[in-house]
């Protein structure tokens, strides 16, 4: 089988998706004899390379934009061409983390109460505080900021909309953070995730040893069945395929989702590898069972 991992783009997570590139096509030499790593920076070259190398798969590495909110993946169900992870639609939708808090609201899933934001005039309706400002498509909490009042809403989402079109306004929550992995029936164990200061934002999550993760989280039997069953229903409700994570908050033994992620980070330090480690399955065989499962056929 020859493997094409495709990482790079020109997101604000370019340096993450090429670390994980770098990491899964060393993992998968283990066990193929023809893997390549492709660094791409715009789609139309990534899709016109993909064409001329001919891969068997291509195991979708890019975090964001176009790598990650269906457009590579309707490229390649065009071309014939199978890839890992979500088809074109789950994609599309997780990126948009307010179109997935309506779905999954209305199918009883906790979630924070929230609003989109497009413009200052929609900060002046919110009557909940203290919120949580971020970007609706990005991830690795990029742009992700607090505000306790309206003036600190105000100030924060007018700097935020210069940057990113769209913004979600949620209801802060105080509780555990934690997050689930989920390949197709399998809910990995759930891990607790401990930043020693402030939020889980970009710098906690990529700074060695700013962050403490407890695999598997210390939940009592009733909790913990209660936390699975709910990212199982978010990531069918998603319509996700393979390998994703779902992160939430436990306030008061209730799993409130935040967001899903169907293109989770994959280095040897990332969540999914930490929980997939704590169900026996190392990193060699993770992204060996990414490659060969296919739950869309």
């Amino acid at each position: 089988m020859k493997i094409l991992v495709v990482c790079g783009g020109d997101s604000s997570e370019k340096e993450v998706s090429l670390k994980t590139g770098e990491a899964i096509s060393n993992a998968l030499r283990a066990n193929f004899d023809s893997v390549e790593c492709f660094v791409c920076n715009d789609k139309r070259h990534c899709v016109r390379s993909i064409i001329e190398k001919k891969p068997d798969k291509v195991f979708i590495a890019l975090h964001g934009s176009w790598g990650e909110n269906g457009e590579l993946q309707a490229a390649l169900d065009m071309l014939g061409i199978p890839y890992t992870g979500s088809n074109f639609e789950a994609s599309a939708l997780a990126m948009n983390k307010f179109a997935t808090k309506s779905i999954i609201k209305n199918l009883g899933i906790p979630s924070a109460k929230g609003v989109l934001i497009k413009n200052i005039e929609d900060v002046e309706k919110l009557n909940y505080y203290p919120i949580c400002l971020k970007p609706n498509k990005e991830g690795s909490s990029v742009g992700v900021e607090f505000a306790d009042n309206k003036k600190q809403a105000k100030e924060k989402a007018e700097y935020l909309l210069e940057r990113f079109s769209e913004l979600i306004a949620e209801e802060k929550l105080i509780g555990k953070e934690m997050t689930a992995t989920v390949m197709g029936n399998e809910v990995f164990p759930i891990i607790e995730i401990r930043p020693k200061k402030g939020f889980y934002d970009y710098k906690n999550k990529y700074t060695k040893g700013s962050t403490e993760y407890i695999v598997p989280a210390p939940l009592d039997e009733r909790v913990e069945d209660l936390c699975r069953a709910v990212v199982k229903k978010t990531y069918d409700a998603v319509g996700c395929s393979g390998c994703a994570r779902v992160d939430f908050i436990l306030k008061n033994n209730v799993p409130y989702v935040l967001e899903v992620n169907t293109m989770p980070g994959m280095t040897q330090t990332s969540l999914v590898p930490k929980s997939a480690k704590a169900a026996g399955i190392n990193f060699e065989e993770l992204v060996k069972r990414m490659v060969e499962f296919d739950d869309r056929l």
